[in-house]
């Protein structure tokens, strides 16, 4: 009897003597550059419970998860990327570390990809944690690593793209809506971006899960419910004057007030839903040379009242930036880049292989700064890192693409 052979499954792939190779001195490579830098080597099971990746990650890794039951009725999954895993080992071993603590991994990771052709399920990760320096000289640091990085492997053609969720935020900030409003915008960015569905689309939606109300006083008489809107406003603005005397971070008194208004009748109002869209939808549009989006983006949102903190600090990195060796012909800033990891809370980036008109993703990473109190730390401590798709990196390389 022949036995049939057993194919190699969808999206997976073997690598020969050589491919392997290739791989295996350009991780050592990347690793001596990041070691230089003060990035310690570890490793972490490639098995972690699944609860550490959705948590904080998003809905969109979440459904490319390898996530099963193991013998002991434990829900496991296979690690879909480092970084929830490098904060926990800092939160257990916390004690033990000291801060800012700099870390680097290399190893496969997993992600379900749903068609033949769509991309590989295993790809390997090589990079780096930042625990504990905030502010844009850490994210300088970061992103200069990841440029160097690349100019060890030996790639010239490239560019990074940097955005910035910390402008967006300003912009929910600046329209009071809630977390949940606000981050049902930060999850359609891609879509504002691309046009692919209009405002009105995006309000029909929003109106559809139960974020939006017609007032904060829609039910029962209108005149019943100004008074007691009027009577909820004092009262709180009492309770303020008593134990917050002077305003709090960005907001006024009367910003705060109205939000815990807004929160006691748990629905944002559609004007303000439709405004905070509007702009958003205008400033995610917004690439280019850093001088011409950063003065773009700030003309735009000092129009409707935006502070323009953010975009300051935008420009103080790309300075950083070219300071520390990256030129600033060779950065996009894209107000609409968004990676698919809910965990990310400012400055975000992609180095891109520019060659023959065509851009492939050679990966990136961002600012974290609630993952740490997230997964049990705590606190929220400031965090960034990034890594690369190290196959991809050498696959451009290696194709003579790289020069």
């Amino acid at each position: 009897m022949v036995s049939r052979k057993i194919p190699i499954l969808s999206g997976m792939r073997d690598f020969d003597p050589a491919a392997h190779g290739r791989i295996f001195d350009a991780a050592k490579t990347v690793s001596t550059c990041f070691a230089s830098a003060g990035y310690d080597m570890i490793d972490t099971p490639l098995l972690e419970e699944t609860e550490l990746f959705v948590r904080k990650s998003g809905g969109e890794l979440t459904s490319r998860l390898y996530s099963f039951t193991d013998p002991g009725g434990n829900r496991v999954s296979l690690r879909p990327e480092f970084t929830s895993s490098v904060i926990r080992f800092f939160v257990q071993q916390q004690a033990s570390l000291s801060v800012p603590a700099r870390l680097q991994y290399s190893g496969p990771v997993f992600r379900y990809e749903p068609g033949a052709g769509e991309g590989f399920r295993q790809f390997t990760q090589v990079g780096v944690e930042l625990v504990g320096p905030g502010g844009v000289d850490a994210d300088a640091e970061i992103i200069s690593l990841a440029w160097e990085g690349l100019d060890r492997a030996g790639l010239e053609r490239r560019l990074v793209r940097i955005g910035h969720l910390g402008v967006l935020r300003n912009v929910l900030d600046s329209h009071d809506l809630s977390e949940p409003a606000s981050q049902f915008i930060i999850s359609n960015i891609q879509v504002l971006k691309s046009g692919g569905e209009g405002i009105p689309d995006l309000m029909a939606k929003a109106e559809r899960v139960g974020l939006l109300g017609a007032s904060l006083g829609r039910t029962g008489d209108a005149e019943a419910d100004d008074g007691d809107q009027h009577a909820s406003q004092t009262l709180i603005e009492d309770v303020l004057r008593e134990s917050m005397p002077a305003p709090v971070g960005r907001r006024t008194t009367e910003q705060i007030v109205a939000r815990l208004l807004r929160k006691l009748h748990e629905t944002d109002a559609p004007r303000n839903f439709e405004d905070a869209l509007q702009l958003a939808a205008q400033l995610v549009r917004i690439d280019g040379p850093p001088a011409e989006v950063v003065d773009k983006a700030r003309r735009m949102s000092a129009q409707r009242g935006v502070k323009t903190d953010a975009f300051d600090e935008l420009g103080s990195l790309v300075g950083l930036l070219e300071t520390g060796g990256v030129p600033q012909a060779q950065v996009v800033l894209d107000l609409g880049l968004a990676r698919g990891l809910g965990y990310y809370t400012g400055v975000i980036f992609e180095m891109v292989h520019h060659w023959d008109g065509r851009d492939a993703s050679l990966g990136g990473g961002g600012r974290y700064d609630e993952l740490v109190r997230a997964l049990g730390g705590g606190a929220d401590t400031p965090a960034m890192g990034f890594a690369y798709n190290l196959d991809q990196v050498v696959e451009s390389a290696h194709s003579g693409q790289g020069g």
